[in-house]
């Protein structure tokens, strides 16, 4: 499938990167490690008249310490290099591991953390050639008014499949955006809509420059557990993030669950979260915690595994991810 005709700029600054976007306003998309972008423009799932690509644009792939503490990250920073920097790896191992399962070597080569922060909402009946959409109405997502997964849904159903946000919202994370008009900074967790049309707050003039991570509290452990069809390279049909610290009496002091493709945007759990602080590691907890969990899932029929067993994975994921964390707690404590 060819790529459907654009003018391709690429500036070389961030401040003609976003008056170009303002300029050009719903017209321009951003290209920026591409993985992604150019699998929906060969399907026509976006048909821009300006592609905007970011890779001349030089202080954006950086990974440094914050001068209050914690990580900054340039949102072209690479997955490959998430997955081996020291840095990341002493500050927040979670995410260079969740890096690690992304896709296969040669993609995190060329995908960005900002890009993958920003990866649109996927469906099994959106995320295919144009020929094959043809046989069905305009869903949502393209400007009808139906969902082709569920029956009588009254919005778009698409999932967010990304790996990163569930962790970075985990560790506290929080987004630098920049516009022609001045920067902001929000927490990650509000950077979601939740809706599948139309999954993150961007608007079509604005950028998702940096990530800006805490220093974790001392003895947290953050891991990250995914089910996919194929080990080496799929998005994840279910995933959960979690963060966990225990105090001097071995009781669980703070925890963090963050949901990941059972939903529009990822999903934070607080109300295992609540079951989990102020009590001792036990295996009839985590089967409280795994229950509330599941209830909190509510994924459809619209990836290529069923609901029903992506909904039940999500409880065996969250025990699996709380027995790795704790057991690392106790590693650490022991020393």
């Amino acid at each position: 499938m060819r790529l459907p005709k654009f003018e391709f700029i690429q500036p070389r600054s961030l401040q003609e990167t976003c008056s170009i976007l303002q300029e050009h306003h719903r017209k321009a998309v951003i290209l920026a490690g591409g993985t992604a972008l150019l699998v929906n423009l060969r399907y026509r799932l976006s048909e821009p008249a300006i592609v905007v690509g970011l890779k001349r644009l030089t202080g954006l792939d950086y990974v440094r310490r914050n001068r209050r503490g914690g990580l900054v990250i340039g949102s072209m920073a690479t997955l490959e290099t998430l997955e081996k920097s020291p840095l990341v790896l002493k500050e927040c191992a979670s995410l260079a591991q969740a890096a690690q399962l992304v896709a296969i070597p040669p993609i995190r080569r060329g995908a960005t953390i900002g890009g993958n922060l920003c990866l649109d909402t996927r469906c099994i009946y959106y995320n295919q050639s144009e020929f094959w959409r043809s046989g069905l109405k305009a869903c949502f997502k393209l400007g009808g008014n139906i969902c082709n997964a569920v029956e009588k849904a009254r919005r778009c159903q698409a999932v967010y499949q990304g790996d990163l946000g569930p962790v970075l919202i985990a560790l506290g994370a929080e987004v630098k955006i920049a516009s022609a008009n001045g920067e902001k900074i929000i927490p990650l967790a509000k950077f979601y809509t939740g809706r599948g049309e139309k999954p993150n707050i961007l608007k079509s003039d604005e950028v998702l420059v940096e990530v800006r991570i805490p220093t974790p509290s001392r003895g947290a452990v953050g891991v990250y557990e995914k089910l996919r069809m194929r080990e080496g390279m799929d998005f994840p049909m279910a995933g959960v993030a979690v963060m966990v610290k225990r105090d001097r009496s071995d009781m669980v002091e703070q925890a963090k669950i963050v949901l990941g493709a059972v939903g529009s945007s990822p999903i934070e759990v607080a109300k295992a979260e609540r079951l989990l602080e102020g009590y001792k590691p036990a295996d009839d907890l985590f089967q409280s915690v795994s229950r509330e969990v599941v209830d909190c899932a509510q994924p459809v029929g619209n990836l290529a595994i069923n609901a029903t067993y992506r909904r039940k994975m999500v409880g065996v994921l969250v025990k699996r991810a709380l027995r790795r964390a704790l057991a690392v707690t106790s590693e650490i404590r022991s020393q």
